[in-house]
């Protein structure tokens, strides 16, 4: 080993004393004495990165981005291999607005092989910001397989997975990131994630792990009164939610997470007046807040016969076509009545005169008095169990359309069944609530019975995925919006489906309609009954265990047989 000059070795102490002299008094708020200490640092080695930096970092702190730069960048050059010197030149960049050139300093020190977990996070959240998750998230892959524990990718990952609409891995991430931390902020971030990802056996523990560490914090209550709610609906599980949201309720008055979950509680436990009027709250939260503004006030349940009441749905199809069973007694009460909402519903609810006119929820509002969500009708008519107002049918198929399936299924011969087995797979419990086709395939097989396929979207490709034993008739990729399926639904005699729009369609239209519900079933089907007082012409039919659609289809093709064999077949 080769010694040092004798002359380099007195000069490199000096350069360290003075370096941590620099730090030292930065460390004190003392900056004009750092600057000096860091300038003598400087004249006797001009290329030390770590000098070059720390006066980046003086002027940052000053409020001087502009003055850092090049001193960041003389640091970046005099050490292109260290990352923390492109790191700090990045976030300088930065708090000038110029992330793009942020980001592309970061890639070029990635590519020279200065990398570190932090440089590739770094890289991950300004990606995120400029080319949004699917660009950020191999990047935070790589700061993970370069730190696999490194908390802030661990987070911001999660989080980006989250928005991405990635449930199940955003799960995944926020529980790794709470057996890290241990606290009981993370551990609620873990719960309320595994309960967007419909997974609330594996919530239930990490929100109770944060209810011990916390038990002050109402959001964990809340979110244990949700994983109650969320699979098996037995008594116990409604005690453990009704529990949790009181819990919860009295930690903070004003938590509308709660309070709409207790309304849900309520209404599924048939409660409706009390549980509509405490589900109102859920309008404050982001999730549910209709997407525009509105200046006219909320209608506050007066009649005022000549005004116009605008009615807006923004969410589900099926809530629309459920709660506008209202507006014909308002209108045969005096109100004039607009519906403000989805476009497939327009000839629909034209059809069905339901309404005085209607118009997207996109575009500009119509003249209107007064204005309400079509699900807070229920709350404002005061509805009750025993007040819904269930006269059906209350919609009707646009007449040519009518005629155009009737001619068309004329002879189809047998019991004519319509089939729907997938719902709208953006909603979390997606898979919960639908089985798809593969368990339906007992109810193609009854003699007597011709099954007719009525799934639309992502649904149908189980039909490239199962092959049917029995003939099935595919009208599914002939429909063009809800009044073809309205006219179908009236030409055929009975229709099973999932929790979907086709089945508020179908109960809508006084078919008979099959419902198969999950066990974890909407509070509108309430607990344990066979028939809902929504639908007078539906039948339900519930899982026995969780998960399993093979005895509630079983029961249903036993009922469709009995009612071949007994020629029970009512046709309009």
């Amino acid at each position: 080993m080769l010694a040092a000059e004798p002359r380099t070795v007195p000069r490199m102490n000096a350069v360290v004393e003075f370096l941590r002299a620099g730090v030292q008094a930065l460390q004190r708020s003392e900056p004009a004495l750092a600057c000096d200490r860091l300038a003598r640092a400087l004249a006797l080695a001009p290329d030390h990165g770590e000098a070059w930096n720390i006066l980046g970092v003086l002027a940052i702190s000053a409020g001087d981005a502009a003055a850092a730069e090049p001193r960041f960048r003389r640091a970046a050059a005099c050490a292109p291999a260290n990352p923390a010197y492109a790191r700090s030149l990045a976030e300088c960049l930065k708090r000038q607005n110029r992330p793009a050139e942020a980001r592309h300093l970061l890639a070029q020190a990635a590519r020279r092989g200065a990398l570190s977990a932090d440089l590739a996070c770094d890289l991950a959240d300004l990606t995120l910001t400029l080319s949004g998750p699917t660009a950020a998230l191999p990047l935070y892959r790589l700061a993970l397989t370069l730190a696999p524990d490194h908390a802030r990718a661990l987070n911001n990952r999660a989080e980006t997975l989250s928005k991405a609409g990635q449930r199940d891995e955003a799960a995944d991430a926020f529980a790794r990131l709470a057996t890290l931390r241990g606290t009981a902020p993370a551990w609620l971030a873990a719960g309320s994630a595994l309960l967007e990802a419909w997974r609330q056996d594996e919530a239930r523990p990490a929100l109770r792990r944060a209810a011990v560490l916390d038990p002050a914090a109402a959001g964990v209550w809340a979110n244990l009164g949700f994983a109650a709610l969320g699979r098996h609906l037995g008594r116990h599980a409604v005690e453990d939610a009704a529990t949790a949201f009181v819990r919860a309720l009295r930690l903070a008055p004003d938590l509308a997470e709660a309070r709409a979950g207790q309304g849900t509680l309520l209404m599924l436990t048939g409660r409706l007046r009390e549980g509509a009027a405490a589900y109102e709250a859920r309008l404050t939260l982001p999730h549910f807040a209709p997407p525009r503004r509105f200046d006219r006030p909320a209608w506050d349940g007066v009649v005022r016969p000549g005004q116009t009441l605008l009615v807006h749905a923004d969410r589900g199809i099926g809530d629309a076509i459920q709660f506008i069973r209202y507006t014909p007694l308002l209108r045969a009460r005096g109100m004039r009545v607009l519906f403000h909402g989805q476009f497939p519903l327009f000839e629909l609810f034209r059809a069905s005169g339901v309404v005085d006119g209607v118009s997207d929820h996109d575009g500009p509002l119509p003249e209107h008095d007064a204005q309400i969500h079509v699900m807070s009708l229920m709350h404002r008519m005061g509805t009750d169990l025993d007040s819904v107002p269930a006269t059906v049918p209350y919609l009707r198929a646009p007449e040519a359309a009518a005629r155009r399936w009737a001619d068309r299924l004329a002879d189809v011969p047998g019991l004519r069944v319509g089939l729907v087995w997938s719902g709208s797979t953006a909603l979390p419990y997606h898979r919960q609530r639908s089985p798809g086709l593969e368990p339906l395939l007992p109810l193609t097989t009854i003699p007597g019975v011709t099954p007719i396929a009525l799934q639309v979207g992502p649904g149908r490709a189980d039909l490239d995925r199962v092959s049917p034993p029995g003939a099935l008739l595919d009208l599914g990729a002939e429909i063009r919006d809800y009044a073809d399926t309205a006219a179908i639904l009236q030409a055929l005699d009975m229709v099973v489906s999932v929790d979907t729009s086709v089945t508020h369609l179908a109960g809508a239209l006084g078919r008979p309609v099959a419902v198969l519900l999950d066990q974890g079933a909407e509070w509108r089907w309430l607990r344990h009954r066979p028939d809902t007082p929504w639908y007078p012409t539906a039948r339900l039919y519930r899982q026995s265990s969780f998960g399993d659609w093979s005895d509630p289809v079983e029961r249903l093709r036993g009922d469709l047989a009995a009612i071949v064999e007994e020629g029970r077949v009512r046709r309009p």
